[in-house]
């Protein structure tokens, strides 16, 4: 999930900030520079002093160039900006979890009985890439912070080992899970997890009738006559049954020309 930054605007300018982002010195400030202020645990309220407006000022700016950066937000950045007198409130909102720099947090959750999703907290693009390696052919649906994943015998063997492990790549992974998932101490490893990914490789240049990943145009050109194949358009006035076969045989089409071109950019990019 995103780090977050939060603005209210009324008589009072209210700011939520993330406990995840760097604000130690922010808050050296506001103890250090006030003598209006109220403190209730993550709550620092600055009470608006005409003796110290110079202080006030500048903490006003800073938090408004903070939430612009974080948000883009043209409009609000001005308001904000324009209510500098106001009295500010600064609210920490922290996690269950003590948050750890160095590590990758990554959520599990079973969102029903056919499917779970993986919420990268802030992802590493190895890590990501090889999780989504793992779950290929099961992943229903992604963006830059989650995967969902088809949940069946062979998905729910693989994320139970996968919890089990405190580092992959090199990083600290903290897992946080939902659902009836248990870890699997039976010698799950990250090389054993990378000989599944590469068969993957290899069942996707069997597919393709290719050898190797370094036949790149044969592959192209296997991959463009599948397609065309089994593209489901073609099958539209085909029983049901047929229908859903054809897709079913397009999509691994698909899939494994992804994967492969993927592999082929990480080979290509590593030998120049």
């Amino acid at each position: 999930m995103k780090k977050t930054i939060n603005v209210k605007i009324t008589d009072k300018l209210e700011f939520e900030i993330d406990s995840r982002f760097k604000i130690e010195a922010l808050i050296k400030f506001i103890r250090l520079s006030f003598n209006r202020l109220e403190i209730k645990n993550d709550e620092y309220i600055i009470y608006f002093d005409k003796e110290n407006v110079k202080n006030h000022k500048i903490l006003v700016n800073s938090l408004a160039n903070f939430y612009k950066k974080q948000t883009q937000d043209e409009v609000k950045y001005k308001q904000i900006l324009m209510n500098y007198k106001s009295d500010v409130i600064v609210k920490v909102k922290k996690h269950q979890v003590t948050f750890d720099e160095n590590a990758l947090y990554i959520t599990i959750r079973k969102i029903s009985s056919k499917e779970f999703e993986i919420v990268f907290a802030n992802p590493k693009k190895n890590v990501y890439d090889y999780i989504k390696g793992l779950f290929l052919f099961d992943l229903l649906e992604l963006d830059e912070y989650k995967m969902i994943v088809s949940l069946n015998e062979e998905s729910s063997r693989i994320v139970n080992a996968l919890i089990s492990k405190n580092s992959i790549m090199g990083y600290k992974v903290i897992f946080r899970v939902y659902g009836d998932f248990k870890p699997d101490k039976r010698g799950f490893s990250v090389e054993g997890s990378l000989k599944e990914y590469l068969n993957k490789i290899r069942n996707a240049l069997e597919l393709f009738g290719a050898s190797t990943i370094y036949e790149w145009d044969k592959i192209k050109k296997e991959y463009r006559r599948l397609a065309k194949k089994y593209h489901p358009d073609l099958h539209r006035n085909k029983p049901e049954l047929i229908q859903k076969i054809y897709e079913k045989k397009f999509r691994k089409v698909k899939e494994s020309y992804e994967l492969l071109e993927e592999y082929y950019n990480q080979k290509v990019t590593s030998t120049q």
